[in-house]
């Protein structure tokens, strides 16, 4: 799909600055995603049905090493989410359940205008959780939860085990200024930036920037390649690039720049899910030990899938090592839900 950015609103940092990986792909390969009549709407979630697979073996270890992952076999079918949870499903089970946390982009106390149909973010674990007990106790015979990271790595990468949801290649290219991509992920930021602030002037607002206080455009900032490769997106090292400028400061106070569930009808999965490489990264009820980011090295509940904010290399189906802490909320993070019948 051609990128048209959704409607955005120009959220604090420091969680997001250790996201992102690297890289992205070339030559496309596709399968036939599951069709409608496969899939079933239970408590207002709209459900797609995924396979057993006793066999199972992750693609890759913790440390990105592909062919070293460990096995970890899924007994049962099961059904997947065909969308991240919405921000206006989530606003629903705060107004039947008072006293979960209500996400820090959401100004005052309501979903952004607009951003209705956009996934929830900086959700705790806890809550996603209870989002999903509260779904169970409208379901007769149906029981709702997170899905573990083999089921989610399964549903995602599908029986030929692809890279991307859709097939081995990303497809991903950018010319005259106009990025087609089938998901999202930074450089739909970068190209958009690009594109309608180009010349904007964006100032180095960390104070442990080389650079703080200097400003320069954007344009001389931020580089999308022909393929969808970003460069000065962010440098760690001299606290530059920029996601540390006034410009995405101004992004995030407002959730980043998220596109509505199902937006990217080409990046559909072979089972029929949407989104399962881009827009959020997404909670996982296994608890791993994280090998990315300021969680490195803690034992954290595994989110995959990568975001927004995140580079092409770590919306694959086999990316892996990124953990966050249960208690927390993380602007980039939210969830789709699991379910089993019977």
């Amino acid at each position: 799909m051609t990128v048209v950015p959704p409607h955005q609103q120009p959220f604090g940092r420091r969680t997001l600055l250790q996201l992102a990986g690297a890289g992205a792909a070339a030559s496309l390969l596709g399968a036939a995603p599951a069709s409608a009549a496969d899939s079933a709407t239970v408590a207002g979630q709209t459900l797609v049905p995924a396979p057993a697979d006793p066999d199972f073996v992750f693609t890759a270890d913790l440390s990105n090493t592909t062919g070293a992952g460990e096995a970890s076999p899924i007994d049962s079918a099961y059904w997947l989410g065909a969308y991240q949870v919405t921000n206006a499903q989530y606003a629903a089970f705060l107004d039947a359940n008072p006293g979960h946390t209500v996400p820090s982009s959401w100004g005052d106390g309501t979903v952004p205008a607009g951003k209705e149909q956009h996934p929830v973010l900086a959700v705790a674990l806890a809550d996603a959780e209870a989002f999903c007990d509260w779904l169970t106790g409208q379901a007769d015979g149906w029981t709702f939860r997170l899905p573990t990271e083999a089921e989610w790595e399964s549903a995602a990468r599908g029986p030929d085990s692809y890279a991307y949801p859709w097939g081995d290649t990303a497809g991903t290219t950018y010319a005259d200024s106009v990025l087609t991509s089938r998901y999202n992920y930074n450089a739909v930021c970068a190209a958009y930036y690009l594109a309608n602030y180009g010349s904007t002037e964006a100032t180095y607002d960390h104070p442990e920037s080389t650079r703080y206080g200097e400003s320069e455009p954007v344009s001389e900032i931020l580089t999308v390649t022909a393929t969808g490769g970003v460069t000065g997106w962010i440098d760690h090292d001299t606290w530059t690039g920029f996601v540390y400028t006034d410009l995405f400061d101004a992004l995030m106070a407002t959730g980043g720049l998220t596109s509505a569930v199902g937006a990217y009808a080409d990046g559909v999965s072979v089972y029929g899910a949407y989104d399962m490489a881009g827009n959020c990264f997404e909670w996982t009820s296994s608890v791993v030990t994280a090998t990315n980011g300021q969680e490195a090295g803690l034992d954290v509940n595994a989110v995959r899938g990568g975001s927004w904010y995140a580079t092409g290399r770590s919306c694959t189906t086999h990316y892996r090592g990124e953990g966050r802490d249960g208690s927390g909320g993380y602007p980039t993070v939210g969830f789709r839900v699991a379910a089993d019948q019977g």
